[in-house]
């Protein structure tokens, strides 16, 4: 279990890694080859398909979580009627939205300054968020059967792969539809590679449609309906709170707040890199029904976690003077009580990350989601009426104050599951006499 831990907090700092060498290199690369509008009309025409990365409900990862489970507790025929339900429901979510798409993307009634270059390009990209939510199925076999280190590595790699395409499609055709479409071709390679590659050491989870089931369908859809909270809280205290910052202070304090914010989510991010890897284990043993191990393990990579992330905010406090001056070439000055609010903020995410992917991985997660759309509400409402009394710095202490709110909820949530499962083991031989 160590073991497997250890690569999946690896494969998730080369997550990381790609994400950090994609957004530095893309900039230089595509104002190499197109003025800066060009590129910005690019930017805009790409966020449109992002919508459609929520097309699959939260299907993928429940059936992903399920299937752990079954498999942890070895019932590969449950394990592959979830696998099943799961390829039907996403081919049909898929394959309609392809169909509805595409035609509009090509010949609907969209704005006049939409080219013909530009509907190829944005029918290409819709296609190719289509093809990555069917693909995700395949990182969800590599999940259940031990090998997530294995997955998130692939997944990664195509994503790799699925810019590098758009490079060569950029230096290649200078157009938006050759980089939408080489970005595409190099995202279907990937997909199919990826589907292949989990088949061989799937331990029996077949591709096909036999076993699919309505009624294992229908068990799903709560679950999965209720992960698409935790994206909309995210937007209520990011997007929410940024513009929120630039009513109440002006547009130059959200460069100033969100340079802040970025720098204090490092401490997330290093947590979450941890946490995310425990997940499949976390699954395993909740599907085996060895809670005295799953509580052992929970608690201390919770105390790690938390550890983790209070060291890395105390860190970042004192090494973010010499951050701001470096990576802001001296243009954005350290404000000690600002980033002291924004790194209480950051310590407590990551404090409560290990209890959140504890209730997500098995699938005991519908009570925290809609907590997390009410701690969203609360930080954009805290977020006003501290911003009108202490503007920037009210903003950051609304954010921890919500920040500490949903942590105590999810903290109680994980420590009640273990209560229960501790409660039902005492009333069994009663309820047996």
């Amino acid at each position: 279990m160590l073991r497997r831990i250890l690569l999946g907090f690896g494969a998730n700092a080369f997550s990381q890694g790609v994400s950090i060498a994609i957004q530095l290199f893309s900039l230089p690369l595509f104002l190499l080859y197109w003025d800066s509008s060009t590129y910005g009309t690019w930017l805009l025409l790409s966020a449109i398909p992002a919508y459609v990365n929520m097309a699959d409900v939260g299907m993928v990862t429940t059936a992903g979580n399920k299937m752990a489970m079954a498999v942890g507790r070895s019932d590969l025929a449950e394990a592959n009627n979830v696998y099943q339900s799961a390829q039907l429901f996403m081919a049909i979510v898929c394959c309609a939205l392809a169909v509805i798409l595409t035609p509009v993307a090509l010949f609907g009634p969209l704005p006049d300054f939409m080219t013909t270059d530009m509907r190829v390009a944005l029918a290409a990209m819709l296609c190719g968020v289509l093809i990555a939510l069917y693909g995700g199925l395949s990182e969800a076999v590599f999940r259940a059967t031990g090998r997530y280190a294995v997955g998130t590595m692939l997944g990664q790699l195509v994503r790799l792969a699925e810019w590098g395409g758009a490079m060569v499609g950029l230096i290649l055709f200078r157009s938006f539809s050759g980089v939408a479409l080489c970005s595409l071709f190099a995202r279907a390679v990937g997909a199919g590679i990826g589907i292949v590659l989990a088949q061989r050491g799937g331990q029996g989870l077949l591709l096909g449609f036999r076993h699919a089931s309505t009624d294992e369908l229908k068990s799903m859809a709560r679950p999965a309906i209720s992960f698409m909270a935790f994206p909309l809280a995210n937007a209520l205290s990011f997007q929410g709170v940024t513009l929120l910052v630039g009513v109440i202070a002006g547009a130059s304090a959200v460069a100033v707040f969100n340079t802040y914010r970025t720098i204090a989510r490092v401490a997330v991010q290093v947590t979450s890199m941890f946490s995310h890897a425990l997940g499949p284990e976390f699954s395993r043993l909740f599907g085996n029904g060895d809670m005295a191990t799953l509580e052992a393990v929970f608690r201390r990579s919770a105390a790690l976690s938390a550890a983790q992330s209070v060291a890395v905010s105390v860190v970042l406090y004192f090494v973010s003077p010499w951050l701001l001056r470096v990576w802001t070439h001296g243009r954005i000055e350290f404000d000690p009580s600002l980033m002291g609010w924004l790194l209480l903020y950051a310590a407590v995410g990551g404090m409560w990350h290990a209890p959140r992917v504890l209730l997500q991985a098995t699938n005991q997660h519908v009570g925290i989601a809609g907590w997390s759309l009410v701690a969203g509400v609360l930080s954009v409402a805290l977020a006003w009426a501290f911003g009108y009394f202490w503007q920037v710095d009210g903003v950051g202490a609304a954010m921890f104050v919500s920040e500490a709110f949903i942590a105590a909820i999810c903290i109680y949530i994980a420590a009640d599951l273990f209560a229960q499962s501790k409660t039902e083991v005492k009333v069994r031989p009663t309820l047996g006499e």
